[in-house]
């Protein structure tokens, strides 16, 4: 019969992959990240029967994550940089939680290992935040460029700022001002105002 899966393990299995993604690179050894999660390498096998299948599952399993962070609650309406502005701040704030998860995604979003069709379901499920990128694009300097390279450039400035968030806590909400001021100017939006200052009074989650 089946070997009968355990949702449980599952998670396990991609919590330590994260950790030791983020920790030692992609070449990080299967049975660091089998041992790590508590399982042999032949139990991890049955998740994920190749390196190459477990980044592609990481991969998607951050990305979820990452947009359900973003995305839910749905962000109200509003002007575009206020949107924006709600965006970044879940956005950050996710990756300044938990660096392992925001280092892990990027280096294997940054490699080869992701097959096309992880690549397309990682952008399905970036829907919702991918509109606000779009919008923005419209109406600034990146308005004729791939809107991948409207997203990869703020992604670098957000990397940047969560890493600096993470590691000053006591600028955790100085920084991520400052951030969305980079990004907003960058995207050649900066002559639009709104006040971003009050609205990060708020307790951090």
């Amino acid at each position: 019969m089946p070997r009968t899966l355990s949702d449980q393990r599952r998670a396990a299995v991609l919590e330590a992959a994260t950790r030791a993604i983020a920790r030692d690179g992609l070449a990080a050894p299967t049975a660091s990240i089998a041992a790590e999660a508590g399982l042999s390498v032949g139990s991890l096998f049955n998740y994920f029967p190749t390196k190459t299948a477990l980044l592609n599952g990481l991969y998607l399993h951050l990305k979820r994550d990452l947009a359900a962070a973003v995305v839910e609650p749905p962000i109200a309406d509003g002007p575009l940089r206020e949107r924006a502005w709600e965006g970044w701040r879940r956005w950050t704030r996710w990756g300044a939680a938990d660096p392992d998860k925001q280092r892990a995604l990027l280096l294997i979003e940054a490699s080869h290992e992701l097959t096309g069709q992880t690549r397309r379901d990682g952008t399905a499920a970036m829907q919702g935040v991918d509109s606000l990128f779009a919008e923005a694009q419209a109406g600034g300097p990146f308005a004729d460029q791939p809107f991948d390279f409207l997203v990869a450039t703020v992604g670098a400035l957000a990397a940047t700022t969560m890493e600096a968030m993470s590691r000053e806590p006591e600028e955790f909400d100085s920084r991520c001002r400052a951030g969305f001021t980079a990004v907003w100017g960058a995207i050649g939006m900066g002559g639009q105002s709104s006040d971003t200052g009050t609205d990060e009074k708020r307790t951090r989650s």
